[in-house]
């Protein structure tokens, strides 16, 4: 058995400055948002009524930390159902997302319950006249869209909890029997996972454009959900290897697969949303089809609106930097690296759904990222920063008795 380090090099203690930290995102991120509620926006020629831009805000950030969450959740489930080993040092840090479900869960009824009319005012507040939106209402309805998700949630949380669960259990026990376990228990999240995040995808994002429709569009968002996830995985890898943990029992030979993930990803991003998606709708040139992107590129008079800038940054974000920042071998193996690029590609995530969003709040003018966007977007990672910090002080940081420990150890590219 290889030789792991002192005890206190795998239990992680929240220090006073990263509290400090976490606790000054949420102040500065609570202090922007509130402020939303006493200076209102009222967009375009002040044609606004109530306070949408508070509520896209809120669901801006909420799209930027949900694939993040459930994506870790997502991750372990794999690690278990493959019976990898290269992954187990890096499976607590996934393991402890399980706990912002709870944050996420207390926002979306917060989103939901008083912003649900702002957000998707285009089903919600729909004339009696619009027959697409009618025909769509026994999905699109606001009783049926909140029960489901409130359902959603609870189901995420349950699966993720018991991964969490019986890894900390192992490390107690040390039993073999928790690892065929996990990989069933896994076996049924992989089954959830695939319905739910298609039905989440379709509820959260794509259904602020009722009128419009994309066969492919939770693929799109699993592309992305995957990418929030290994990024946060190399960010926190890098973190806690600079604060002195792990020491040999995480090395470059492990981080060099989840650059090569972010890497492989991004190439998946760019061929599901511009050759699945944008190139097909642009070809087939079906009026419902190409609205969407339409309304991100043309003006009425097909002159290039303010959005088709965005639209072409997010490739670049997207897709052509981490693409050339990741290609070579070094540049995945070095953890101070790939913890920029991460933070590069969660940037492309944030422009990723306000390039889905934003075009829809202000009957198609153009709103750029501001103060609002701002407090809410530091609200949350405060709000993460701390969950997922408090979670890691529950357990080792590596799952000292796991039986693909060993091999783990040993990996060697």
């Amino acid at each position: 058995m290889a030789s792991l380090p002192d005890i206190s090099k795998l239990e992680f203690k929240f220090s006073p400055k990263l509290r400090n930290i976490a606790l000054g995102l949420i102040i500065i991120g609570l202090i922007l948002t509130i402020l939303q509620i006493f200076f209102p926006w009222h967009g375009h020629e002040g044609e606004h009524h109530g306070n949408p831009r508070l509520f896209y805000s809120l669901h801006l950030a909420f799209l930027v930390f949900l694939p993040i969450t459930i994506g870790s959740i997502f991750f372990v489930a794999m690690h278990h159902l493959s019976g990898a080993a290269w992954s187990v040092t890096i499976r607590r840090i996934a393991e402890a997302h399980v706990w912002f479900l709870v944050v996420l869960f207390i926002s979306m009824i917060i989103i939901l319950g008083f912003g649900i009319g702002d957000i998707f005012h285009h089903w919600v507040h729909a004339p009696e006249t619009d027959e697409l939106i009618k025909h769509k209402s026994g999905w699109l309805n606001t009783k049926f869209f909140i029960t489901r998700n409130i359902l959603i949630f609870i189901v995420w949380f349950i699966f993720g909890w018991y991964l969490w669960k019986l890894s900390v259990k192992q490390d107690e026990d040390g039993k073999f029997e928790h690892t065929p376990k996990l990989a069933k228990i896994s076996a049924g999240f992989a089954v959830v996972f695939g319905l739910t995040i298609s039905s989440t995808s379709w509820d959260f994002s794509m259904s602020v454009e009722p009128h419009w429709f994309s066969t492919i569009w939770a693929v799109y968002i699993f592309a992305g959900v995957l990418l929030s996830s290994f990024a946060v995985l190399a960010i926190w890898s890098y973190f806690l290897k600079k604060e002195g943990y792990f020491e040999n029992t995480l090395t470059e030979d492990h981080i060099h697969d989840i650059g090569k993930y972010l890497w492989g990803t991004s190439i998946f991003w760019a061929y599901i949303g511009i050759a699945s998606q944008f190139l097909l709708i642009w070809y087939g040139h079906i009026p419902e089809e190409t609205i969407f992107y339409h309304s991100r590129i043309y003006n009425e008079d097909l002159t290039h609106n303010p959005w088709a800038i965005i639209s072409l940054l997010l490739i670049v974000i997207r897709f052509i930097l981490p693409f050339f920042l990741l290609i070579k071998r070094d540049y995945k193996r070095n953890f101070q690296w790939l913890a920029i690029v991460a933070g590069l590609i969660l940037f492309g995530q944030i422009w990723d759904m306000y390039w889905v969003l934003y075009p829809t709040l202000d009957h198609g003018h153009f709103v750029f990222l501001s103060w609002q966007e701002l407090g809410t977007l530091l609200l949350f990672s405060g709000l993460y920063i701390f969950t997922i910090a408090t979670a890691l002080t529950k357990s080792k940081l590596i799952p000292i008795k796991d039986p693909r420990l060993e091999e783990c150890l040993h990996i060697h590219h």
